[in-house]
């Protein structure tokens, strides 16, 4: 039997651009933590948000505590492919005389794919770490790059291990491939908007993810789904279409105005279910819901309440 998302080794968190990947990571890593799970949030190349949402300086290449239990990191390229090298070479002396030359520097910058490769091969080393005889991580969540740039990332182990000959590198591939594609250590899931693009993104990345990638999904994460303030039936449903029903407002009617602001509101909750639909029966995995909460910008105890959410979330999940 797999474990919860919460009791992964990895969770691989996905989506298209612009639908709080960063903010779910982080709510997941900081549920993680509050079970008693030494957790690390790894990023790679990522803005600011992450100290937003931690209350902490910002994120940069050296792993730093984040809250009990918890710490971050926002590597780069360049950062991975140096802790990879000095894995493989043992000496940063050695490291520098083979990789810091200019013949070497032009010859990696024309590999395609090693910077991605890097960035894995250093979420694998996390995984292998130990402090005496426990891991020094229970749980890492990577917050990926968006979709396109994720999809060619996760299918590089599988390259390499079919067009390069054995060595150091296709080696190392197959402890990176084993990791990625084993359900008993590594989860993805895939958050998304219930809106028309990001829905359509998240279905077709939800169809390739088992075969392309060999990652297995446990979950769909919806994001900021606005309030069903006027349900079918209700009493502010009938007020609404009363108001809705009456003659063409004069300028400066207040109370038109407000109307027409809440049966956008209410149009926009209907478009929400619409695609919701569409996910629950498409996806090959359960739906995670998380409201949208009524802030201009998420700090650390609006981010706090959103973890809690998803927590519940997942735990209602489980138990269903």
């Amino acid at each position: 039997m797999n474990p919860g998302l919460l009791d992964q080794r990895v969770i691989i968190v996905l989506g298209k651009g612009g639908v709080g990947r960063t903010t779910v990571a982080a709510a997941i890593a900081a549920a993680c933590a509050r079970r008693g799970r030494r957790t690390l949030f790894y990023q790679t190349d990522a803005g600011d948000r992450a100290g937003r949402l931690f209350g902490t300086p910002p994120l940069g290449e050296q792993i730093v505590p984040l809250g009990p239990n918890l710490h971050g990191v926002n590597t780069n390229p360049a950062a991975a492919l140096h802790e990879y090298g000095l894995m493989v070479l043992r000496y940063e002396t050695v490291y520098r005389l083979v990789f810091e030359n200019q013949f070497a520097k032009k010859l990696i910058r024309a590999i395609p794919g090693l910077d991605d490769y890097a960035i894995l091969g250093k979420l694998w080393f996390h995984s292998t770490e130990s402090l005496g005889a426990r891991p020094a991580w229970d749980t890492i969540v990577f917050d990926a790059p968006a979709t396109g740039h994720a999809l060619t990332m996760f299918k590089i182990p599988r390259a390499i291990l079919a067009a390069v000959p054995s060595g150091p590198l296709t080696r190392d591939a197959v402890k990176v491939s084993a990791l990625l594609e084993d359900p008993k250590r590594t989860a993805a899931v895939i958050v998304t908007l219930a809106e028309e693009m990001p829905t359509a993104e998240a279905l077709e990345l939800d169809a390739r993810l088992g075969p392309e990638l060999g990652l297995a999904l446990a979950h769909v994460i919806v994001n900021q789904l606005p309030p069903d303030r006027f349900a079918e039936g209700t009493s502010p449903a009938r007020v609404l279409d009363a108001l809705l029903a009456t003659e063409t407002p004069t300028e400066g009617d207040r109370i038109a105005a407000l109307a027409a602001a809440a049966g956008a509101a209410r149009d926009r909750r209907r478009m929400n279910e619409e695609h919701l639909a569409r996910l629950r029966a498409n996806a090959k995995a359960p739906l995670v819901i998380l409201p949208m909460l009524a802030t201009p910008r998420l700090g650390r105890e609006e981010h706090r309440l959103l973890s809690q959410a998803l927590e519940e979330q997942l735990a209602q999940t489980t138990t269903a």
